[in-house]
């Protein structure tokens, strides 16, 4: 489940630095620099797409996803570190 759970959230976090990283290749094509590029930019693109209320939710559910996967990765290491006397 865990697995699972840490899939969804890495896919949906590479999907919203893809966007942010096409979105800084648009700008610099655009000779626009001065343009605020960010994650809030990727999701605000997001929603302006056809069906985008529905990409913003699953990539929202996949953020969430990402954020317990990184709770559960980080209670493991602690139990490990605990199993092994450190």
């Amino acid at each position: 489940m865990a697995t699972t759970i840490g899939r969804f959230g890495t896919a949906a976090r590479g999907l919203v630095f893809a966007i942010v990283g096409v979105l800084i290749g648009l700008a610099a094509y655009r000779s626009n620099p001065s343009q605020p590029i960010g994650v809030d930019t990727a999701l605000a693109t997001l929603l302006k797409q056809p069906y985008g209320v529905w990409l913003l939710g699953i990539v929202a559910l996949g953020l969430i996803a990402f954020g317990i996967y990184s709770i559960i990765s980080a209670f493991w290491c602690a139990l490990e570190d605990r199993s092994q006397g450190n």
